[in-house]
């Protein structure tokens, strides 16, 4: 006699909620195997409401490099951290564009759409971030911070060459007051969280859907701290690992964003990016196991942003159709 199909196939009893809570402990590589299981996975992994459940991976990083010797001067690149996938071109429509104040592109559809013009005055200085989260919403979203360098006031003091970070709807951008402004995206509910620490070296960046920051330590030149956000309500930090440079590095007396920067941190592994040296060695550092690993040389004549690239979920089940 026949077999139930339950009895066939014991995933054919378990709901949707908890096959997403099995999917979402598995790698990408595998998520994407797994939808040739059946049409019914399928349809569960590629589900818009379930992709902020499953795990997004770092696919690589754009960058610029600059270097007198060809035309154009300037030229940009992507660098692949996976090892596999297709690459985004990073310059789709090339170095001729009209002009505009603003653009956004997107790398994976070789889109772009230029933004309204703003009404700039003289003794304005403004600084633009965009906030965009693939997990919640296809919209974007373009804040742009204007401090009145006339009027003067209580404007905050934005450190805009340092990188910012959407989270949960709200940007957060460091300030040179040794905390961190949020704002909405309506532009309507603005506050400061203090960070945990008074040097003035140290960058934002999200790690698991939680607001991270790291820091050259108080104390120790050579040793840097890395924190998370346990409570926005209540500013409290929880300090999650440190490590010493000489082990990143193999030396002594590195400066923080002199010798060293760090890139990011990955969405969803305890893994930190640098770049390091002259040659602008790009570089994995593994938290749970403190362990070390080269990816590239960029090139000595590369330079920062180094921006993050990560995939739409869906993007990568197409890629593996």
């Amino acid at each position: 006699m026949e077999q139930p199909p339950e009895e066939r196939n014991p995933a054919a009893s378990l709901t949707d909620d908890l096959l997403v809570e099995i999917l979402r402990r598995a790698p990408i590589r595998s998520l994407c195997r797994f939808k040739c299981v059946s049409r019914g996975w399928r349809n569960l992994i590629s589900d818009p409401a379930h992709r902020k459940k499953l795990p997004q991976t770092l696919a690589g990083f754009f960058y610029c490099s600059l270097s007198g010797e060809r035309f154009p001067v300037m030229a940009h690149h992507f660098t692949n951290v996976t090892g596999k996938g297709p690459e985004p071109d990073p310059d789709p429509n090339g170095d001729e564009l009209p002009p505009f104040h603003y653009a956004v592109c997107n790398p994976a559809t070789q889109k772009w759409v230029m933004l309204p013009d703003g009404s700039w005055t003289s003794g304005e200085a403004r600084t633009a971030r965009l906030g965009f989260d693939p997990a919640v919403s296809s919209h974007f979203h373009v804040v742009e911070y204007v401090l009145d360098e006339v009027n003067g006031g209580d404007d905050v003091m934005l450190y805009d060459i340092a990188r910012s970070v959407f989270l949960n709807g709200f940007m957060h951008m460091l300030t040179f007051s040794h905390g961190i402004a949020v704002v909405d995206m309506d532009g309507k509910t603005w506050r400061t969280i203090p960070v945990p620490s008074d040097d003035e070296l140290g960058c934002i960046h999200q790690a698991q859907g939680r607001l991270c920051f790291i820091n050259v330590d108080d104390t120790d030149v050579s040793k840097l701290s890395i924190w998370i956000l346990e409570n926005h309500g209540t500013h409290e930090w929880t300090s999650k690992h440190s490590v010493r440079t000489l082990l990143l590095f193999r030396q002594k007396n590195l400066r923080f964003d002199l010798h060293y920067t760090v890139v990011t941190v990955h969405p969803e592994c305890n893994l930190i990016y640098f770049v390091y040296g002259w040659d602008n060695t790009l570089m994995a550092y593994e938290m749970d196991s403190k362990e070390v690993r080269v990816i590239i040389n960029l090139g000595h004549d590369c330079s920062e942003p180094y921006l993050p690239y990560v995939p739409l979920f869906s993007e990568a089940l197409a890629d593996e159709q």
